[in-house]
């Protein structure tokens, strides 16, 4: 990035963590042109649900995202690829009391068409969805029926595997109620949400440039999708954490939901000050209720706050040891955590910043740093040279800096460029 004086002095009143946790995370999630191409994608199969020969015409209610995409948390899903999660609700026009199986089946076959059509070889059904598959992201679609009687959007999920229709069943849910309470339990700062939604824009300004994308959307000025509190940024590297830490140890394991990482986080929002005491506080606020139910011997428990009948552990964990998994990994978390917003040197954080988050990202947002502080040392009159220079905490950052010299590494240290296109992890 090109720094200018008046940059550098905003960044400056962010500690070094908080700047290179928020430049992880500005990796990791929805660029605009990606974003924007979740929105086209939305409305394309919005559309598609409603041509003259689905047999859904005219029965899609309501079309709605949900999960992260509805509150500005989604991330990349894993650490080789950039794959992205778009969740969307279609609202029915069915009786309450539907076969799960037809519900299920009927809006897979509208979406999946005949052979030959758009979607036909990009569709998978799954026991709640269809997904719809793209290069880079894709689409869970899942059909609702809406309750009469019941707050706005409560309704029916189903699931239902062919296989097993003993199990098939109907569940309560409201995606968009939990959705709108999350949004207020965790309102973005207006200093900090400008600072993040500036350095947002400008990373994918600079990659567009790097890139020479003559498909890349033109970036505003402004955009409220990046105008995020510390507490949502925190639960984009949480969920970040675990896509990594179960790919790595427990592949065969169910993820812990996001909805309910979701709902820790915006019950613990709004307490810390810096983005990496949020980061640290929600990890251990995570650990203490997980352990606390272990210890008693049970599964930890939670509901939708907007539908008590909107249970958001149905599926896990599944038994005490998914849940030990959990603890265990976030006992890790938290002491590496704790160890970032200590004394430590540049090498020993990249390598943490790395194993937590990603190669790709971690290098990328050091390197930022580094080129951003040999600046600030050159606009004072110094010379920064790489591997050479020592870098007080004074002019790495504010109070959560590392408080001992530590020098920055050689170029070498980053390996190849961390922005290599066109994908980053």
């Amino acid at each position: 990035m090109n720094y200018s004086d008046r940059y550098l002095r905003q960044i400056a009143n962010y500690s070094t963590m908080d700047v290179m946790l928020a430049d992880v995370a500005i990796r990791i999630q929805l660029g605009p042109t990606d974003y924007q191409l979740a929105v086209d994608h939305y409305h394309a199969i919005n559309d598609w649900l409603e041509r003259d020969d689905s047999p859904l015409k005219g029965y899609v209610r309501d079309f709605y995202t949900q999960g992260g995409f509805a509150i500005g948390a989604t991330v990349a899903r894993h650490s080789s690829d950039d794959e992205f999660d778009i969740d969307v609700m279609a609202d029915l026009a069915f009786r309450a009391d539907v076969d799960p199986e037809d519900a299920l089946a009927t809006l897979h076959d509208a979406i999946r068409g005949e052979r030959g059509s758009r979607y036909h070889l990009k569709t998978d059904r799954k026991t709640r969805c269809s997904t719809v598959n793209y290069d880079g992201m894709h689409l869970d679609v899942t059909p609702t029926v809406r309750l009469p009687g019941t707050i706005e959007k409560t309704g029916l999920i189903f699931h239902s595997k062919p296989e097993e229709p003993w199990a098939k069943k109907s569940l309560f849910a409201n995606p968009h109620g939990f959705a709108q309470w999350f949004m207020s339990k965790t309102p973005p700062d207006q200093d900090f949400g400008n600072f993040f939604e500036r350095r947002s824009l400008d990373y994918d300004r600079e990659r567009a440039i790097l890139s020479k994308r003559a498909d890349a959307v033109p970036v505003p000025q402004q955009s409220p999708a990046y105008q995020k509190s510390r507490a949502v940024i925190a639960l984009q590297l949480i969920k970040r954490w675990r896509n990594l830490a179960y790919d790595k140890r427990h592949p065969n394991r169910r993820l812990p939901p996001s909805v309910l990482l979701a709902y820790y986080v915006a019950n613990h929002a709004n307490r810390a000050k810096s983005l990496v005491e949020e980061l640290c506080f929600q990890a251990e606020s995570m650990l203490a209720i997980l352990g606390e139910a272990h210890d008693h011997g049970e599964k930890v428990f939670a509901s939708n706050p907007v539908c008590n009948d909107d249970i958001l552990t149905d599926r896990w964990p599944t038994d005490l040891s998914d849940q030990a998994i959990l603890i265990r990994e976030l006992g890790d978390l938290t002491g590496k955590l704790r160890r970032l917003s200590g004394e430590i040197r540049l090498p020993e954080m990249q390598q943490i910043l790395e194993d937590l988050f990603g190669e790709k990202p971690a290098r990328s947002a050091v390197k930022d740093h580094v080129l951003r502080v040999g600046k600030d040392v050159g606009s004072n009159g110094s010379r920064f040279m790489p591997g050479k220079a020592t870098i007080s905490a004074a002019v790495a950052g504010g109070a959560a800096a590392p408080s001992v010299a530590f020098s920055a590494p050689p170029h070498r240290f980053f390996g190849d460029h961390p922005d290599d296109l066109p994908n980053h992890q």
